[in-house]
Formats: C-alpha cells, structure tokens, sequence
C-alpha cells in the first residue's frame, strides 16, 4: 500500500477520534449547564487510568476510592451546595454516609486515582509536579504486549530501539547518544525494577526487558531524576513496579499467548504466577515464571537462503517473600532472573524496504542474563516518620557476536564463503552492589519529606575479540594447533591473542556515594514549594590490555597496555519546583532539576593513529519545565500540557572507529532540546467509551561544532540522534457488558516523527505511523475466570526503518545496514484466574 494512503489513514482514524471527542465535549457541556453538580472532585486533580475502576492495591500503587473525598475537599465542596440548599443536615457520627443526588456524577464513572512510588514516597500520580507516564499492568497484558518496546509506544516524547531483547536505546525528551543496540555507551534513561538501578555506569550491558504478566504498572518519569536516582536517569527513567505478596489471600494465574507476525515465524509465550499466604496476616509469598518466545522476521537470501533467522526466547524467574512480624516492621526479599538466548539475533537488513539480507556470512547468536537479588526493610518509627533500608545486588553477563565480514573486506560478493568470515565477539560481564538508606515522612503531617544516603560499587569484565574464521580454525581453542602446542606445554592461548586482528580486555571498576534530601510544604492552602538535592562523588578505575595484529599496527609493534586510568568526579543535582493550586481541578507547577551521568573509561584501544580519547567526561544537563494540569466535567475529563528546555553539557556520543567498526564514546560541545508534551483522557457521556490522546514535539539539537569520527564537520543545530520531532497518538476504548462477559474493543493509531540512527545522520529512521486494534472478552463468573484477549498491531503493514548506520571497511568501501519495525502482527492471549 503507498505510504501517503496508509498515512492518509491513519489521520484519518485520529480524526475520527477527534470528531468523537468534539462531539461528547458538546454534549457534555450541554449536560453540565442543565443539571448542576452538588459535589465537587476530591482534594487534589486526579490520576490517570484508562479504566473506569481501580486495579486492585499494591504496596507500590493504590488506587484511592472517589468515593471517598477528604476532608479538605468536603469543605471545598460546602459553599456550592449550600448556595442551593436552606440548611445543610449534619449527621451525628453513628449515622451512615448520605446518598449523592441523583444528579452528581457516579462515583464509577470518574477517572480512578492512582498512588505510585515514583518518589520514593506514596503519592498521587497527578499531584506530582513532573510529567510521569503510568502504564497499569493488566492493560498491557490485555493489548498482548511483550516487551519494552510495545510498551513505550504511546508514551509521547519517548523513543526505543532494540537489536535484540535486553539491549534497548532509549531516546526521552530528545536526550539520546546513539541507536546502536550494541553501543557500549550507558543509555542516558535509566531503567528501575523499584528502587534498583539497572543502568551500567561503564560499559552498557543488559537491561531489564519485562513481560507485562502479573506486573503492577510500568512508570515513565520524564526529565532528569538525578535527585533521587543518582547518575542512572541522566534523562529520565524507566520503573517496573512489581505486585507484591498479599497476605492472607491465596491466588494463582496463568496465561498463554500465540504470536504471528506477517510474513514470519509463530511464537507461544507461558506463563504462571503463584500467592502464597504462608502464615496468618504476617507471610506471603509470590511466585512467577513466564518464558517467552519471539518470533523471527528477517530472511538471509545469500549464500543459503533461511527464512525467519531472528527468533529466539528466554525465561524469567520471579519470587517475592514478604514478613511483617509487628505492623510497623515489613521486610521485603526480592528475587528476579531473566535469561535470553538466539541463534541469528541481528535483525539487520541491507535493504530499507525488505526485512532480508544477502550480505551476511556469518550468524550472530546472543546469549544473555540478569538476576536480582535485594532486601527491603520498611520500619515505622511513629506515625510520621519510616525508616527505610536497601540492599541488592545486580549480575548481568552477555555474550554477543556479530558479523565483521563486511568491515574487513568491503561488501561480501554472492557466494562468499563462511570459513572465510571475519567476526567479532563481546564477553560483558558485571556485578553491582547498592546500599540505601534513608528516613522520609509517612503521611502523618502536612510536610513531606526525605533524607538518605546512597553507596554504589559496581564491576566489569570485558573482553572483545576480532578475528577471522580461518584463523580461528588454525589456533583457536581446540584446534589441531592448540592441542599441540598444549601437550608441550606452550601457551598456545596467549600465542592466539597476539596473532589474531584484535584481543582487548578492561577490568574497571566505578563507585557511587551520595546524600540528598527532598522537601515540599504547602502554603495558603494553594501554593507548594519543593526543593531537592544530590550532593556526590563519582569515580571509574581501571586498566586496558590490546594485542593482535591491529592493535600492533597501532602502537609500534607494541601491545597497548596502560594501568591506573581513573576519572573523578563531584557535584551537586538540585531540583526546584512550585506548584499552584488554582482550584482542586487545576495546577500549574514549574520545575528546575539537573542530572548527570557517570563520565569513564573507553573499551577499545586508544591510539595516537586512531584519536580515541583514552577517558570521556561525564555529561550533565538542566531541565526547566512548565506543566498545566486539569480536570474537567467532575473528573471525568483530564486534560493536561508540559512545556521543557533542556540544556544539555558535554553530551556522551556513540562513535565508531574506521576499518573494524569498535563503538567508542566521546563528548560532543553542548546541545539544547526544546518541546511540549501533551495528553487527553475522557470518559465520555457514552457509558463505556473512553478516549485518550497524546502528543509530543521534540526538537533537540547540537549547540556547538564538533568533528566525527569518520571526519565529518557536524555544524551547531545538528538534530541529535535517536531524536523524534513529533510524536502522537490516538485512542479510543469501549467497554460493555454483554450478559455475565465484559466485551472491550479498542483502537489506536501511533505516529512517531522523523529522526537519525546517528551524529552525522547517516540513516534516516522513523517518520511512520501504526494502526493497531484488539478486543477482549472474559467472565468473572465462571471458575476460572477466563479473558480471551484477540490484538493486531501495525494493521496496514507500514515498513520503516527504525535504527541503521553506514559503515567504513578497512579498504575504504561503505555499506549501510537498516533495521525495520516489526511487519503486521496478529495475537491470541488465553489468561485464566484461580
């Protein structure tokens, strides 16, 4: 189908949309200028939620009933009611609760509040001055969602590419340094499992990649969290919130979910998930296993056609014991662990147009995993005050291998044997221990409060090795030749490192230690002052060992070996904020909050011939935005606007050397990114019908010149890359009763504007839209309590290419590789509840 008619569309579905909401807004406020209310909303502007009722509580996000407004706003309400009414009856306290009128808006047919952690703190969503994304989990499950990258989709100003699952780069605001997913660059969003960091502050390694089974929620938080979360959300962060253990309650799931891709391999994906009351009210625990399959969607064309290449599939462990021996005393033991492994992950393709390839000679298989392990304790010391202790350690270890056939020798002729193949292979293997503590306010005063102090030790084993198949066969690792040399007792391993293209390894280490603080009060009833900081020292160590043929070449024969490279670090985050509360429906808050990230150490030999810095500074920004917040038709109407500029120092860029393509970092000058975020929630006077749309415009761009690694001038006002200058998309949901089922359809369309995979625009990505559409059907009142959840994505098979680059072999020639979106993809997903 020609793109200008699937866009047409496309728009035209948004339209449709619109003309719906235009519609209701008429009708509503029709309604509202007959029939006047008699009750206001509850104190403060309210979450969001798709959904006209809550989910049900977790420790980390409880929905607060509507039904249920505070004091504050029972007085707030007082003088319109008595403006229609000669007296009011006050009930005596044995008396029950009197009935709204028939006039006020039900209780269920108002947007659900929802209480998150995002601040360490519970804390309605709406009436953080910051603009946050909430995904609820048992609506990605229902939508058949997988992974990250389904996710972020309709989270506007939020951009993601993935290579494989576990390697994501992550463009927020415009803030991004590449879209390699084997960058060794850390992504400048964080990624969060609670508390947890799972940034790397040296070399990327892999990161959480959920499945959205029996998650709590899925939280965006925008702008810079340095205050709170330290040097791991230079941007933002991203933060899987899991359900805890419910005490006293036994439950159990499961779920099953085919997968088929047009044009691909199919994929079922399992899951089970456990609670266990092991003891009265005191002891729960929560047990969880999904495995998950990905389907394949990339055909090799030369020299041995294979269709499909890309699949691959992990699992993922999951289990939460919860003890709380008094009622102010809880602890908490995490344990989390996800594997992932593929035959042919490189989903690149040589063509923009077609998910194949006819230039590689080599498959590139991946085998990675992480696990978590941590330790909450939670301890009231009175009514006001918690005390609160972290401990977790983090393990990741990747290993990949890619295809370097092309930048040996240019682009392979047909036919070009497999034992004549270059490669090149990442070992990525790190551990993490983090250590929180911190004492913050509980809700029992009008100041809201947190001190704590943070220690982070983190290290990592790296090894990179080029070399070519041929090679490889003469004196590899169980080779005729290392058999021999080892029976005379020679090193036969070290004689392999030195003679093949490239052998480097690098053991740093980087620690953390940091003390902030966050305070907010509130004054005159209306006006709310926030203010943060971080103060904290930083410092990455560690050595760097190069042989083999190209390293000798660079270094006068010589292996490259330095000790003791160190970079260190301090500085202060603050954050500033001011809210105004211009009635319980409407705020306007501004916002001043610096991040930064870990400056290091390069993974690849630094040379006088190759012009690789041997270290690279950390990078820092400022972020000052404006955010309007509004509730509207007794909140049944959310309807919100989020103004930023960002001013971005020294920022952290993928580069890449010629010959052999080694990712390295530098700092480019400065950039500046500019925007607006906008987003609609209404439950229209349709019973059932809800429409959402958001929408984001980004334009970030380098502030000074700077030279690229292959030469190029990139000129002030480059757009940086990863970057998306208009993001939107447009939703409409219907839920009905039909007998003793629920029936939900939905409808939504994603636009995602153009970007660059990179500095010097190489390849031009993005700039596409999806249409996408699923409906559910389940019943409480069978047993089993059975949802079938049917979903299409991507329903005009729109092709665009979302990440690539262009490359320089050793004998000057250039290729350029694309990777593309995922073709239409239809899924059937069975959960069933005990």
């Amino acid at each position: 189908m020609p793109k200008s008619i699937e866009r047409t569309l496309g728009h035209s579905a948004t339209l449709l949309i619109l003309a719906c909401a235009t519609i209701g807004t008429q009708n509503a406020a029709a309604q509202a200028v007959d029939e006047a209310p008699t009750a206001q909303s509850p104190a403060g502007p309210q979450a969001e939620q798709s959904d006209t009722a809550s989910p049900d509580p977790t420790p980390d996000e409880t929905p607060a009933s509507p039904e249920a407004p505070s004091a504050e706003a029972g007085a707030a309400a007082t003088p319109a009611v008595a403006d229609r009414l000669d007296t009011i009856p006050v009930p005596s306290a044995s008396a029950p609760a009197p009935v709204p009128p028939p006039d006020s808006a039900p209780a269920g047919d108002q947007i659900a509040e929802v209480v998150v952690t995002a601040t360490k703190r519970k804390k309605s969503l709406r009436d953080i001055p910051a603009s946050i994304t909430e995904f609820d989990g048992s609506k990605l499950e229902e939508q058949g969602k997988q992974n990250l990258t389904d996710y972020l989709q309709q989270a506007p100003g939020v951009t993601l590419t993935s290579i494989a699952p576990s390697f994501p780069r992550i463009s927020m605001r415009g803030i991004s340094t590449d879209t390699s997913g084997l960058s060794p660059l850390p992504s400048p969003t964080g990624i969060f499992i609670g508390d947890v960091a799972f940034s790397d502050p040296y070399i990327s390694n892999v990161q959480p990649d959920l499945a959205a089974f029996d998650l709590a929620s899925v939280d965006v938080l925008k702008g810079p969290q340095g205050t709170l979360f330290g040097g791991a959300a230079l941007a933002g962060a991203i933060r899987y919130v899991l359900n805890d253990p419910v005490m006293g309650e036994w439950q159990a799931r499961a779920f099953t979910q085919y997968e088929r891709p047009q044009g691909g391999s199919s994929a079922l994906s399992s899951g089970v998930m456990a609670n266990l009351p092991l003891y009265s009210d005191r002891l729960a625990l929560r047990v969880g296993y999904v495995r998950r399959n990905y389907p394949g969607v990339l055909d090799l064309t030369d020299p041995t056609p294979e269709k499909n290449v890309d699949h691959g599939g992990g699992n993922q462990y999951r289990a939460i014991l919860a003890w709380q021996p008094i009622d102010a005393l809880e602890f908490k033991l995490t344990h989390l662990s996800q594997t992932y492994s593929a035959p042919n992950a490189s989903p690149v393709s040589d063509n923009p147009d077609r998910r194949e390839n006819s230039h590689q000679v080599l498959p590139a298989p991946v085998d990675n995993k992480f696990q978590l392990d941590s330790l909450q304790i939670n301890w009231d010391i009175s009514d006001s005050v918690r005390a609160v202790s972290l401990s977790s350690y983090t393990t990741k270890d990747a290993t990949v291998l890619a295809d370097a056939t092309a930048a040996l020798i240019g682009q392979p002729p047909p036919g070009y044997p497999a034992a004549l193949g270059a490669f090149e292979t990442f070992d990525d293997n790190s551990r993490a221990f983090a250590q929180e503590l911190r004492l913050q306010s509980n809700g029992g005063g009008p100041l809201d409060w947190l001190v704590g102090a943070y220690f982070y030790d983190y290290s990592v084993n790296f090894d990179l090795l080029a070399d070519t198949i041929a090679h490889q066969t003469l004196l590899g690792h169980d080779s005729v030749l290392d058999t021999l040399l080892s029976g005379l007792s020679l090193d036969a391993s070290t004689l392999y490192d030195k003679t093949s293209l490239l052998y480097a390894e690098s053991k740093p280490k980087a620690q953390e230690r940091a003390l902030f603080f966050d305070i907010s009060d509130t004054f005159w009833d209306h006006l709310e002052l926030e203010a943060g900081a971080r103060v904290y020292s930083t410092q990455v160590k560690g050595g760097f060992y190069g042989t083999g043929v190209l390293a000798l070449a660079e270094n006068g024969g010589q292996d490259i070996h330095y000790e003791n490279n160190a970079i260190k670090e301090n500085g202060v985050s603050p954050k500033f904020t001011a809210t105004w509360h211009f009635s319980h429906d409407i705020s306007v808050y501004t916002q001043a909050a610096r991040g930064f990230r870990f400056g290091g150490l390069q993974s690849v030999p630094s040379t006088p011939t190759n012009h690789v810095p041997p270290v690279y500074k950390s990078d820092s920004l400022w972020n000052y935005e404006i955010g309007l917040r509004t509730a509207w038709l007794e909140n049944r109407l959310h309807a919100d606007l989020t103004v930023f500029d960002i001013e971005y120092k020294d920022p952290q860029l993928g580069q890449t050397t010629t010959g052999l393509p080694f990712n390295y970092t530098d700092n480019v000058g400065g950039a500046r990114s500019k925007g607006l975020e906008a987003n609609m929630l209404w439950l229209t006077p349709i019973h059932g019908l809800t429409l959402a749309l958001d929408g984001a415009l980004t334009d970030s761009r380098t502030t000074k010149p700077f030279t690229a690694s292959n030469g190029d001038e990139v000129s002030p006002g480059t757009q940086m890359p990863g970057a998306a200058k208009s993001q939107y998309s447009a939703e409409a949901s219907y839920f009905v009763p039909v007998g003793v089922f629920d029936l939900g359809t939905r409808v939504n369309y994603v636009y995602i504007g153009k970007g660059y995979s990179d500095i010097v625009h190489s390849v031009a990505i993005n700039d596409y839209g999806t249409l996408n559409a699923g409906i559910t059907f389940g019943t409480s009142a069978w047993a089993l309590q059975p949802m079938l959840a049917l979903n299409v994505s991507n329903i005009l098979d729109r092709t665009a290419v979302v990440a690539g680059g262009t490359g320089t072999s050793i004998i000057q020639t250039s290729a350029t590789s694309y990777q593309l979106n995922m073709p239409r993809t239809y899924s059937a997903r069975l959960s069933l509840s005990f």
